[in-house]
């Protein structure tokens, strides 16, 4: 008996020392999402995902010339310029304003934001992350000189 009590003792010891170290009896750390660098969601750290940046010059889309900001949020691209319309007309009823864009390549970009501030453009595409997932793919387009 006396031995089973020293055992249990010891063992008590041993969970207090690994949970104060956070570390299991085998060394490896016990939560490793506690560890893991990036945002924090509620009480789990989730890792940033990067936005996707882009360069492209841009050029004027029927004879009117693209916005003179820098940076835009881009929420849809496409080939075709009625696609782009009918995506416009999607992402309006979700509450965003939008206009769309042409590079030189000839795709059409749906922007929901233009501005000179580029910290302003990324929170606007993580808002835009969060807030609706079936924008997931937004990221962000930089105006080359024109």
């Amino acid at each position: 008996m006396r031995n089973f009590i020293l055992f249990v003792i010891f063992a008590m010891l041993l969970t207090a020392s690994c949970s104060s170290t956070k570390t299991s009896l085998f060394g490896s750390r016990k939560d490793k999402t506690e560890e893991a660098k990036g945002t924090s969601i509620g009480r789990t750290l989730m890792p940033a995902t990067p936005i996707r940046e882009v360069e492209e010059k841009l050029v004027p889309v029927e004879e009117k010339a693209p916005s003179p900001q820098k940076f835009f949020v881009i929420i849809g691209s496409f080939r075709d310029p009625l696609n782009a319309k009918e995506h416009q007309a999607v992402v309006s009823k979700d509450g965003f304003k939008s206009e769309i864009l042409k590079n030189d390549a000839g795709l059409y970009r749906v922007s929901v934001m233009a501005t000179n501030d580029v910290t302003e453009a990324r929170n606007e595409i993580r808002r835009i992350w969060a807030k609706y997932p079936a924008y997931s793919d937004t990221w962000l387009l930089i105006s080359k000189g024109r």
